[in-house]
């Protein structure tokens, strides 16, 4: 076969568009996009610098409250007004929870003012339009803030602060009184009782009367390791409901483990329930006959010696926090969130602020 009058084959070079040809118009399009770019870049760059001069104002901005700032410093004013033990019990809860509350530039109120109000209207309870005055604020704005705060506080401390501890971690610092006679101790438990208004339905007058008070309460199941620290709070039931009733039904009982011994005041006849958890019911001896024995009557001593600690903490919190001892307004008991309604909310959270100050049960 001729080669030479075959037809020349054309190289694949040859059958591609040279890359030069567009270079030009390429490298100008580039450049344009890279220009866009850049100029949005300083614009996000202003809008940040900006944006971050407007936080630091915000954060640094002058205290609008005199009442707060006579008492941001001083142990013994803060001790009065927030019941907590000192200002840095006061710093420390306020670092710990305020990453739930928003930033919000339409605030009248810093941060740390607005937590301030919270803790004075769960010590004092004064009514909205005193604390509106001491802050120069709407009542609406007050109840805003109480609200929202006391939200942040329960959704954030509650499983930190309100534990129950093993037993094996309650035995290194056991209080003396305890580690004689009841060293398998975990959990001190009583009712107690707040007043509420009178409800319009008279079936809900019906289910909240309370004969032990002879008035409408609300009934919280509450708990206390041997150390005075708080390690369960129910939600509120009915006053009418009896106390075994609620520790059967709130939740308590599922705490316990084999080998814990609980103390209860004879009322408590939950013990077979905790028995077939594999832990033990102590309260003191029924009188069932004309008498009590000499062994009977030195347990009840023991018993009662050392279970009066919880009715001592029942009576410490509503002494510090008078939000506790009512009557609770209905609108606190009908407003629910998760199934909680606002009012097991701030129990809640005063046993929390209860168990940041120093405990009343001594070690000795």
């Amino acid at each position: 076969m001729d080669l030479s009058t075959s037809k020349p084959c054309h190289s694949l070079v040859d059958e591609e568009p040279s890359s030069s040809e567009h270079s030009p118009q390429l490298v100008s399009e580039l450049q344009k996009e890279i220009e866009k770019l850049t100029a949005q870049l300083e614009k996000m760059n202003a809008e940040y610098v900006s944006l971050k001069k407007e936080f630091a104002m915000y954060c640094n901005r002058p205290i609008t409250s005199h009442f707060f700032s006579k008492c941001q410093n001083s142990d013994r004013w803060m001790r009065v007004y927030t019941s907590l033990s000192t200002a840095k019990s006061f710093e420390i809860l306020f670092k710990a929870i305020q990453s739930g509350i928003p930033e919000n530039n339409s605030f009248k109120l810093c941060k740390r003012q607005q937590l301030f109000l919270t803790l004075v209207k769960l010590s004092h309870n004064p009514a909205d339009i005193d604390l509106a005055f001491r802050f120069d604020i709407s009542e609406w704005t007050v109840s805003r803030y109480f609200h929202s705060w006391v939200d942040c506080i329960y959704y954030k401390l509650k499983t930190h602060v309100l534990i129950w501890p093993l037993l094996s971690q309650l035995q290194v610092a056991m209080p003396m009184c305890f580690r004689r006679h009841y060293p398998n101790t975990v959990s001190i438990m009583d009712c107690f009782e707040t007043q509420i208004q009178i409800p319009n339905d008279r079936n809900d007058q019906a289910a909240t009367y309370s004969t032990y008070k002879s008035r409408n309460t609300v009934k919280y199941l509450i708990s206390a390791t041997p150390n005075g620290t708080i390690n369960f709070i129910s939600k509120g039931y009915a006053g009418r409901k009896s106390d075994q009733f609620i520790v059967r039904h709130s939740g308590y009982i599922d705490n316990l483990k084999a080998g814990d011994e609980v103390l209860a005041d004879k009322g408590f006849e939950v013990a077979e329930e905790i028995g077939l958890r594999g832990a033990k019911l102590i309260t003191p001896a029924f009188k069932r006959a004309a008498q009590l024995t000499q062994l009977e009557t030195e347990i009840s001593r023991q018993v009662s010696n050392v279970r009066i600690h919880i009715e001592r903490e029942i009576g410490c919190m509503r002494m510090k926090f008078d939000i506790m001892r009512g009557p609770v307004i209905m609108y606190n008991l009908n407003t629910f969130q998760d199934n909680v309604c606002f009012y097991d909310e701030i129990v809640a959270v005063c046993c929390i602020l209860s168990n940041l100050n120093p405990s009343i049960i001594p070690f000795e």
